[in-house]
């Protein structure tokens, strides 16, 4: 029960105890009743009233102990007190704006230890002397004033933008200076109690409270001074000595109208409590929450029915921010407390409080500025419950992982009545930073409720159309900003990109259309380019003025990071264009100028700058690099590694920008796959680095640089990459069990990287040899795995001179996938990967049943697709033109007819979604081949029919694609061999005019063509230029513009 006792009886007894209390000897004092209630009428009309308050009640205050505070904190420095002794005035800076003198903390630490002194004195001569000590004590506290910041709002794994953490040591001497002050005075003002106001050590009272009176003049400033001391402290327990100094207070001068404790000095008491609700509790016994104080406090003032100690605007904002601060702490402590206020309670009964406080602020004519300003802190500890998904409108709604589903449309609902609240201080500072943090709070909820979409809702078309109706809210919010006036921030700009970031989710981007989704990335783009125009470049110009940058003005690191993050994932989705890794490597050159120009904020813990260069690095690695790709990429880790190193300030620990294991296994990465004859060198060179700066190597780098080392480089090069093969074995050896068990080792992954793809003698040895350790040892991290086998068929199926034995050896691989499949594995299901190069060895080698084998391969992957749904087991455009090429070089009956059937079988299952087999003149080239060698009389007619048809596609341009020479050379000699005789001489020649024309009009005839036409159609290439003489180089440059570089220029003939 949080209600003490008093003179041994319960508060419920406090009236009557009163009443006895009062009917003591008052001189000319009178009494009376209102509801029981016993009051205390002026001595005099001429007496000077205490504050607003005619009437003042005697009050009984009961409070519990145990608070604690936030760590959270924000320097303020102040100006020395002034020659008359008024309190100092407070300015209010950052901490890391300001440079506070070790020789100032210091001497104000002598201070402080010598006006304690003097309290350790057995002999205190007056009262006066007593004030004397305690205003020096509260001058001194107050010289420098910390406040309690309450606890942030976002309880995610990443720091919030703009919080404060860290303290310098002068901030920690500070603290224990006020903690000095404020204990020294609390034990005057109890020694002044004791000696001068006849209060015992048990706090019971020697003499009449009016005897005491009668002999001085009350002075109730010592209770005030010492209140505020404890209010700027950050001790634990400084809610409950504010409040055991305003018992006393009110035990001594309650029937007092001119010295009684107003509400005033219950709203101290309530402020204390919620400063030091905002952060840790295990020091707090069950029942004694700061949180839980306050509210009964609260209640007992409310229930107690005095006109004239009414809550005011100031309570109920006091009490919310504790409330909130309790929620926030018990839903997110890493611990469990016995309390009997869970969140979900602390959260209703702030809701119901500042319900309260808004009828009280509609009531009020006028309010004043301070309490505009404690409305507008409430309006945002409600928001911010409610971004966080605290606040419930329904009993329907389900809390799903601690937040639930509509948290963004509740708070904008909520932020749109906050919005028509009348406010008359609209042009203060203060407003307007709340009315920022209104918006961001609403923007924040919109983001994670998308996040609570994408990790709990069924993937489909309703969610991804709920996220997309949050990136667009968010947005909408942004503009409604700028439309009220209030300028958007960097985090306004960063929740908007954090919200299209979400659209750009890998399970929520392929359920939008193809326009939608092509939409997001340029979204993120220009509003990364507002940010910049409203901000980067006005803190720019202000820096070369001179003028001083706190954390609050710079641009947060993230934002940048997450717009090259929705690069990357643009890219990897498939809607990437080519140039989007060099716009990420921009953003990301953008990036290191803010933070050479110390304009960039980094959040504590985390490391923004190398994840955004990983990401460059990453994108770049998943094209094709060029030589210019890796130049740019080797520029910007230069670049990186000379950044300066940042030092820790108010808000942010030291920062030293350092590449980290994915940064090398990335840039690695980037070099094996690259087509420069430099890359080998390099990969050499990021060895060394690696090895003196003892970075460990791991499975992904051992991989990326044994294939670059064995892709190009001399022999010293290969040499090496057999010796990182053998290091990656016998480090891996080397580790005990329970090491091996959590190690990335990859025997198949080190093995398939050593492979050359010309080498297919040595693909098989390899092959061989870890088929033999995995034997021996039985150790699945030296199992052959399907990348491992797919890697030596390829190399196989690209040998042209690869011996019998090894087509032999193909097949048997393909034997053991099979195998392996049918008893379960299913990572070895038959694929693309590895059918496709067995069906390039069966064109290669000419087997008399190869287009029966090719044709059973083809219906195989359909089966496996039609089980699976894997869509690697789906036939694509290169597996159905390699069957139709088998059948083309085969003596596969009606093959042309044959293969035309493949190809409309293709084109009809690309209608109907299969994307990746899309018909194109490859494809076609293949079909015309397969008419052009149909020699047999009975064939020729319907491979005549079947060229006329893809001529006829060609000309209305039906085909995907861009056409090519071997196009137009099949066509043209399909036409001749299919129509060679005699009686249909006037139609080849047509024909082949007619593709001539058309071949020279696209810019592709090349000397295959040429040589085509002189053996079907002679007469026509006798009227070329220059063919006479036996030159092609008068034709026209134009005919021949698209061709391939080798086939333009001077052509023998």
């Amino acid at each position: 029960m949080l209600m003490r006792k008093i003179l041994g009886q319960s508060f419920a007894d406090c009236l009557s105890c009163r009443q006895r209390i009062l009917r003591a000897q008052i001189g000319n004092r009178r009494t009376f009743t209102i509801n029981n209630n016993v009051f205390l009428s002026c001595q005099s009309r001429e007496q000077k009233l205490h504050g607003p308050n005619r009437w003042v009640r005697y009050w009984h205050g009961a409070v519990q102990e145990r608070v604690f505070h936030s760590q959270h904190l924000v320097l303020i420095s102040a100006n020395e007190s002034n020659s008359s002794g008024a309190s100092p005035s407070i300015n209010c800076v950052f901490e890391d704006e300001i440079s506070m003198a070790n020789e100032e903390v210091s001497s104000l630490c002598v201070e402080t230890e010598r006006v304690c002194s003097l309290v350790r004195l057995d002999d205190i001569a007056s009262p006066n002397q007593i004030l004397h000590l305690i205003e020096k004590l509260h001058a001194l506290s107050c010289k420098f004033s910390i406040p309690k910041v309450s606890r942030k709002r976002s309880r995610s794994n990443h720091p919030v933008e703009g919080q404060k953490t860290s303290s310098p040591d002068s901030i920690q001497s500070i603290l224990s200076i006020k903690d000095k002050c404020a204990e020294n005075i609390d034990r005057l003002l109890k020694i002044h109690m004791s000696h001068h106001l006849g209060v015992k050590g048990d706090g019971s009272i020697k003499s009449s409270l009016f005897d005491i009176s009668s002999k001085s003049e009350p002075n109730t400033k010592p209770f005030a001074l010492a209140m505020e001391a404890w209010k700027e402290t950050h001790s634990p327990y400084s809610g409950t000595k504010a409040a055991d100094i305003l018992q006393s207070w009110g035990e001594l001068y309650g029937g007092d109208i001119n010295h009684a404790p107003t509400v005033a000095q219950f709203n101290i008491v309530l402020e204390t409590f919620a400063n030091c609700s905002s952060d840790d509790y295990s020091l707090f016994e069950k029942g004694s929450f700061p949180a839980e104080s306050a509210w009964e406090l609260y209640t007992l003032l409310s229930r107690l029915d005095d006109p004239f100690l009414i809550p005011n605007i100031d309570s109920c904002s006091h009490l919310v921010r504790a409330l909130s601060n309790h929620a926030f702490v018990m839903r997110y402590s890493t611990r469990s407390f016995d309390s009997c206020m869970d969140s979900e309670v602390a959260a209703i009964r702030a809701y119901f409080i500042w319900k309260k406080m808004l009828d009280m602020f509609a009531l009020k004519s006028e309010a004043s500025e301070n309490e505009v300003e404690l409305a507008w802190r409430a309006h945002m500890d409600i928001l911010n419950m409610s971004s966080d998904g605290m606040l419930r409108r329904e009993e329907s709604e389900q809390m799903d992982n601690k937040i639930c589903f509509r948290i963004g449309q509740a708070t904008e609902e909520l932020l749109v009545r906050l919005l028509q609240v009348p406010c008359t201080y609209t042009d203060n500072k203060k407003i307007q930073n709340y009315l920022s943090q209104a918006f961001s709070s609403a923007m924040i909820a919109w983001t994670k409720e998308q996040n609570v979409q994408i990790q709990n809702s069924a993937k489909d078309s309703d969610m991804a159309n709920q996220i997309l109706q949050a990136a667009r809210s968010v947005l909408a919010l942004l503009e409604v900003m700028k439309a009220q006036g209030v300028i958007p921030q960097p985090k306004h700009y960063d929740s908007c990109i954090k919200a299209y970031a979400n659209c750009l989710n890998k399970d929520t981007l392929p359920f939008y259309d193809k326009n939608i989704a092509h939409g997001f990335l340029p979204e993120v783009r220009k509003l990364l380019s507002d940010m910049e125009i409203d901000h980067v470049d006005n803190i720019m110009n202000r820096r070369l003025d001179g003028v001083s940058m706190s954390s609050q003005d710079k641009i947060s690191a993230t934002i940048y990071a997450t717009v090259i993050d929705c690069y990357y994932r643009n890219l990897k989705s498939g809607l990437g264009h080519g140039n989007d890794h060099k716009n990420a490597a921009r953003v990301l050159d953008a990036m290191f100028d803010l933070y050479e120009r110390d304009l960039l904020w980094i959040e504590t813990g985390r490391q923004p700058l190398t994840f955004a260069l990983n990401r460059v690095l990453q994108m770049i690695s998943e094209i094709d690099p060029s030589s210019e790709d890796v130049s740019r990429a080797a520029k910007l880790i230069t670049r990186f590694r000379s950044l300066p190193n940042m030092c820790g300030g108010a808000d942010s620990r030291a920062y030293s920008p350092n590449l980290d294991s994915v940064s090398f296994g990335a840039y690695l990465t980037l070099l094996s796959r690259s087509g420069s004859n430099d890359s080998s060198y390099e990969i050499a060179n990021v060895l060394d680095i690696m090895e003196k700066e003892e970075v460990q190597l791991e499975n992904v780098h051992y991989v990326a640089a044994i294939k670059g080392l064995r892709k190009g480089g001399n022999g010293a090069l290969k040499l090496r990459a057999k010796k990182l093969l053998f290091d990656a074995i016998r480090e891996f050896g080397e580790l005990s069990v329970h090491d091996q068990d959590r190690s990335d080792f990859n025997a198949a992954a080190l093995y398939t990287s050593m492979i050359s793809p010309t080498k297919s003698s040595e693909a098989i040895s390899l092959l061989g040899s870890l088929q033999k350790q995995y034997n021996e040892t039985m150790n699945p991290r030296f199992k052959p795995d399907y990348p491992l086998y797919c890697k030596v068929l390829q190399s196989i199926s690209v040998d042209k001179k690869a011996a019998p034995w090894k087509d032999e050896k193909a097949f048997e691989i393909l034997g053991r996938i099979e195998e392996a499949y049918m008893n379960g594995d299913n990572k070895m299901m038959p694929n693309k990967f590895c059918m496709l190069p067995i069906i390039n060895i069966l064109r290669r080698n000419q087997l008399s049943n190869a287009a029966d084998i090719a044709l059973q391969l083809l219906e195989r992957m359909d089966d496996l697709y039609s089980k699976s749904g894997s869509t690697s087991a789906r036939p694509d455009a290169a597996v159905f033109c390699a069957v139709m090429n088998v059948l083309a070089f085969s003596e596969f009956p009606s093959k042309a007819k044959k293969i035309w059937s493949l190809h409309e079988m293709m084109e009809k299952r690309y209608n109907n979604g299969n994307l990746s087999g899309q018909p194109s003149f490859e494809s076609l080239s293949i079909v015309l081949g397969a008419c052009a060698n149909s020699f047999k009389l009975e064939e020729q007619d319907e491979a005549l029919q079947i060229a006329l048809t893809v001529a006829k596609r060609a000309a209305i341009k039906s085909i995907a694609g861009k056409s090519n020479a071997t196009f137009y050379n099949n066509l043209i000699k399909s036409f001749g061999v299919l129509l060679s005789d005699e009686s249909r001489r006037r139609q080849r020649e047509e024909l082949i005019s007619s593709v001539f024309k058309q071949c020279c009009g696209e810019g592709l005839l090349d000397d295959k063509i040429l040589l085509t036409i002189r053996d079907f159609f002679p007469e026509l290439y006798r009227k070329l230029p220059g063919v006479n003489k036996g030159m092609s180089s008068e034709l026209p440059h134009d005919w021949s513009r698209n061709c391939a570089r080798s086939q333009k220029g001077k052509r023998n003939i």
